[in-house]
């Protein structure tokens, strides 16, 4: 069977490909689509073991995925060179599919990724077991959305003010998780990497976007990504969000990813003008 891989497209003009993170789906990004699509064709897939998109072989694979990916968009008719932003596991994966493949990204964003710093493989398989037995409980008390204290418990603590998401959000986002069927698999694999001489060796210009309240992926990452890409790199933070500033602040995350996407073209054309 041929691999298809779930996305959803809006908008018109140049392609701007959106990789969500860990136990979730495109789903994520659907308070920013809306935004995004105003000034170009925004492309939101589902990461193979997620979703709508079957899983890529056993496991999770970094590498496998990345170029299920990258074949995926290219099945679809999303023509090569295209931006590209990943959030967490999908920064980590977009990081991987832009060293792997590097002529079909035009420029990369990341929005606080996973996989700058390895761990322990003992620690790493724990907390992939953790995260995977943590799911169907989450679940189970999508109800409680309906109130700003269920919404503390349901989304604590990856957001800065969980009430202040719609119920209507929060029960999306619950719902798409039951189509995460790797993410124990893809926690343990992203904690086992050290992606950033990866990063660092990247010939397309990068991006940082990042939530200031970030307890997850804590915002100091952004000195390891300055270290590794240099401090011209452009860099946006987002006040009174956590891990998932998408949801939490789409306005103020939909402005900061243009002005990244803008940064990144200047550094683009100034490049260009050097070159010989």
């Amino acid at each position: 069977m041929a691999f298809t891989l779930a996305h959803e497209a809006h908008g018109r003009g140049e392609p701007l490909v959106l990789v969500h993170g860990l136990a979730t789906t495109r789903v994520i990004w659907r308070r920013v689509l809306p935004l995004l699509e105003r000034s170009r064709r925004v492309v939101a897939i589902d990461v193979p073991g997620f979703g709508e998109s079957p899983a890529a072989g056993e496991g999770f694979d970094l590498e496998v995925v990345a170029d299920d990916i990258a074949n995926g968009l290219e099945e679809i008719g999303v023509k090569a060179p295209f931006e590209l932003a990943g959030h967490s596991l999908g920064g980590a994966l977009a990081i991987v599919l832009a060293d792997r493949h590097p002529g079909a990204v035009r420029s990369l964003v990341l929005v606080a990724p996973a996989g700058l710093r390895r761990v322990p493989n003992a620690a790493a398989q724990l907390i992939g077991g953790a995260a995977e037995r943590a799911l169907p409980l989450r679940r189970r008390g999508a109800a409680l959305a309906d109130t700003p204290w269920g919404r503390r418990l349901l989304m604590s603590p990856g957001t800065k003010d969980p009430a202040s998401i719609p119920p209507a959000e929060v029960r999306a986002m619950l719902k798409a998780s039951q189509g995460a069927t790797r993410t124990g698999a893809a926690l343990t694999a992203v904690a086992q990497v050290d992606l950033r001489p990866r990063l660092a060796s990247l010939k397309v210009p990068v991006g940082v976007l990042w939530g200031e309240h970030d307890r997850i992926i804590p915002p100091s990452g952004i000195e390891t990504i300055l270290h590794a890409r240099g401090a011209d790199t452009p860099v946006r933070t987002i006040d009174g969000a956590g891990h998932i500033p998408m949801m939490e602040r789409p306005e103020q995350f939909s402005l900061a990813l243009e002005e990244i996407l803008t940064a990144l073209s200047r550094h683009r054309n100034i490049a260009a003008t050097r070159s010989p």
